[in-house]
């Protein structure tokens, strides 16, 4: 019997913690990629990600021009030019053409490194707004709730702290 009593008190006792611990536990969600695309800050990366996209592109788009117009000079001189100068002259193409190639591929490899690094920088500031968005408002557990799914399969709004964030890390990044 006085086994039967203690196991019933440490029962009561467990759902009283727990119904207290529950109490005091509050969840929040963001959505990252929202914060992303309305932030001032996300607009800003967003922006500057661009403007260096298109300088490169202007690069590329500088040496295909010169290729284009190497290769249609070769074609108006092929009938006036002697089979050597013809050859060496497609071999200087082909090479452009190569050095063409592989000058492309760097940019493209320069600005997806420029993208993955500006995207860390900014969700390392996102996740230090979330910090201080969520002691301020008292959340637990603060998750992410994006539009392709992850953790967070439903959630009530009154959860949601996405502009409280948008306003938070607007706060922070003011210059």
């Amino acid at each position: 019997m006085k086994r039967v009593s203690f196991y019933f008190v440490l029962m009561v006792s467990l759902v009283f913690v727990s119904s207290v611990t529950a109490a005091s536990f509050k969840v929040g969600f963001v959505d990252a990629q929202k914060v992303f695309e309305i932030s001032d800050e996300g607009k800003r990366v967003q922006a500057n990600v661009q403007e260096y996209v298109e300088s490169r592109q202007k690069i590329i788009d500088i040496e295909e021009k010169e290729l284009r117009q190497m290769e249609e000079d070769l074609r108006k001189q092929a009938a006036l030019l002697s089979p050597e100068a013809s050859k060496m002259k497609q071999d200087e193409m082909q090479k452009k053409f190569t050095d063409y190639q592989q000058k492309a591929r760097a940019m493209n490899k320069e600005v997806q490194d420029k993208k993955v690094e500006t995207n860390r920088t900014f969700f390392q500031t996102l996740e230090k707004a979330i910090q201080e968005t969520a002691k301020k408002e008292g959340y637990t557990l603060v998750l992410d709730k994006n539009k392709e799914g992850g953790p967070v399969l439903y959630s009530e709004e009154s959860g949601d702290i996405t502009d409280k964030v948008v306003s938070q890390l607007n706060t922070m990044t003011k210059k």
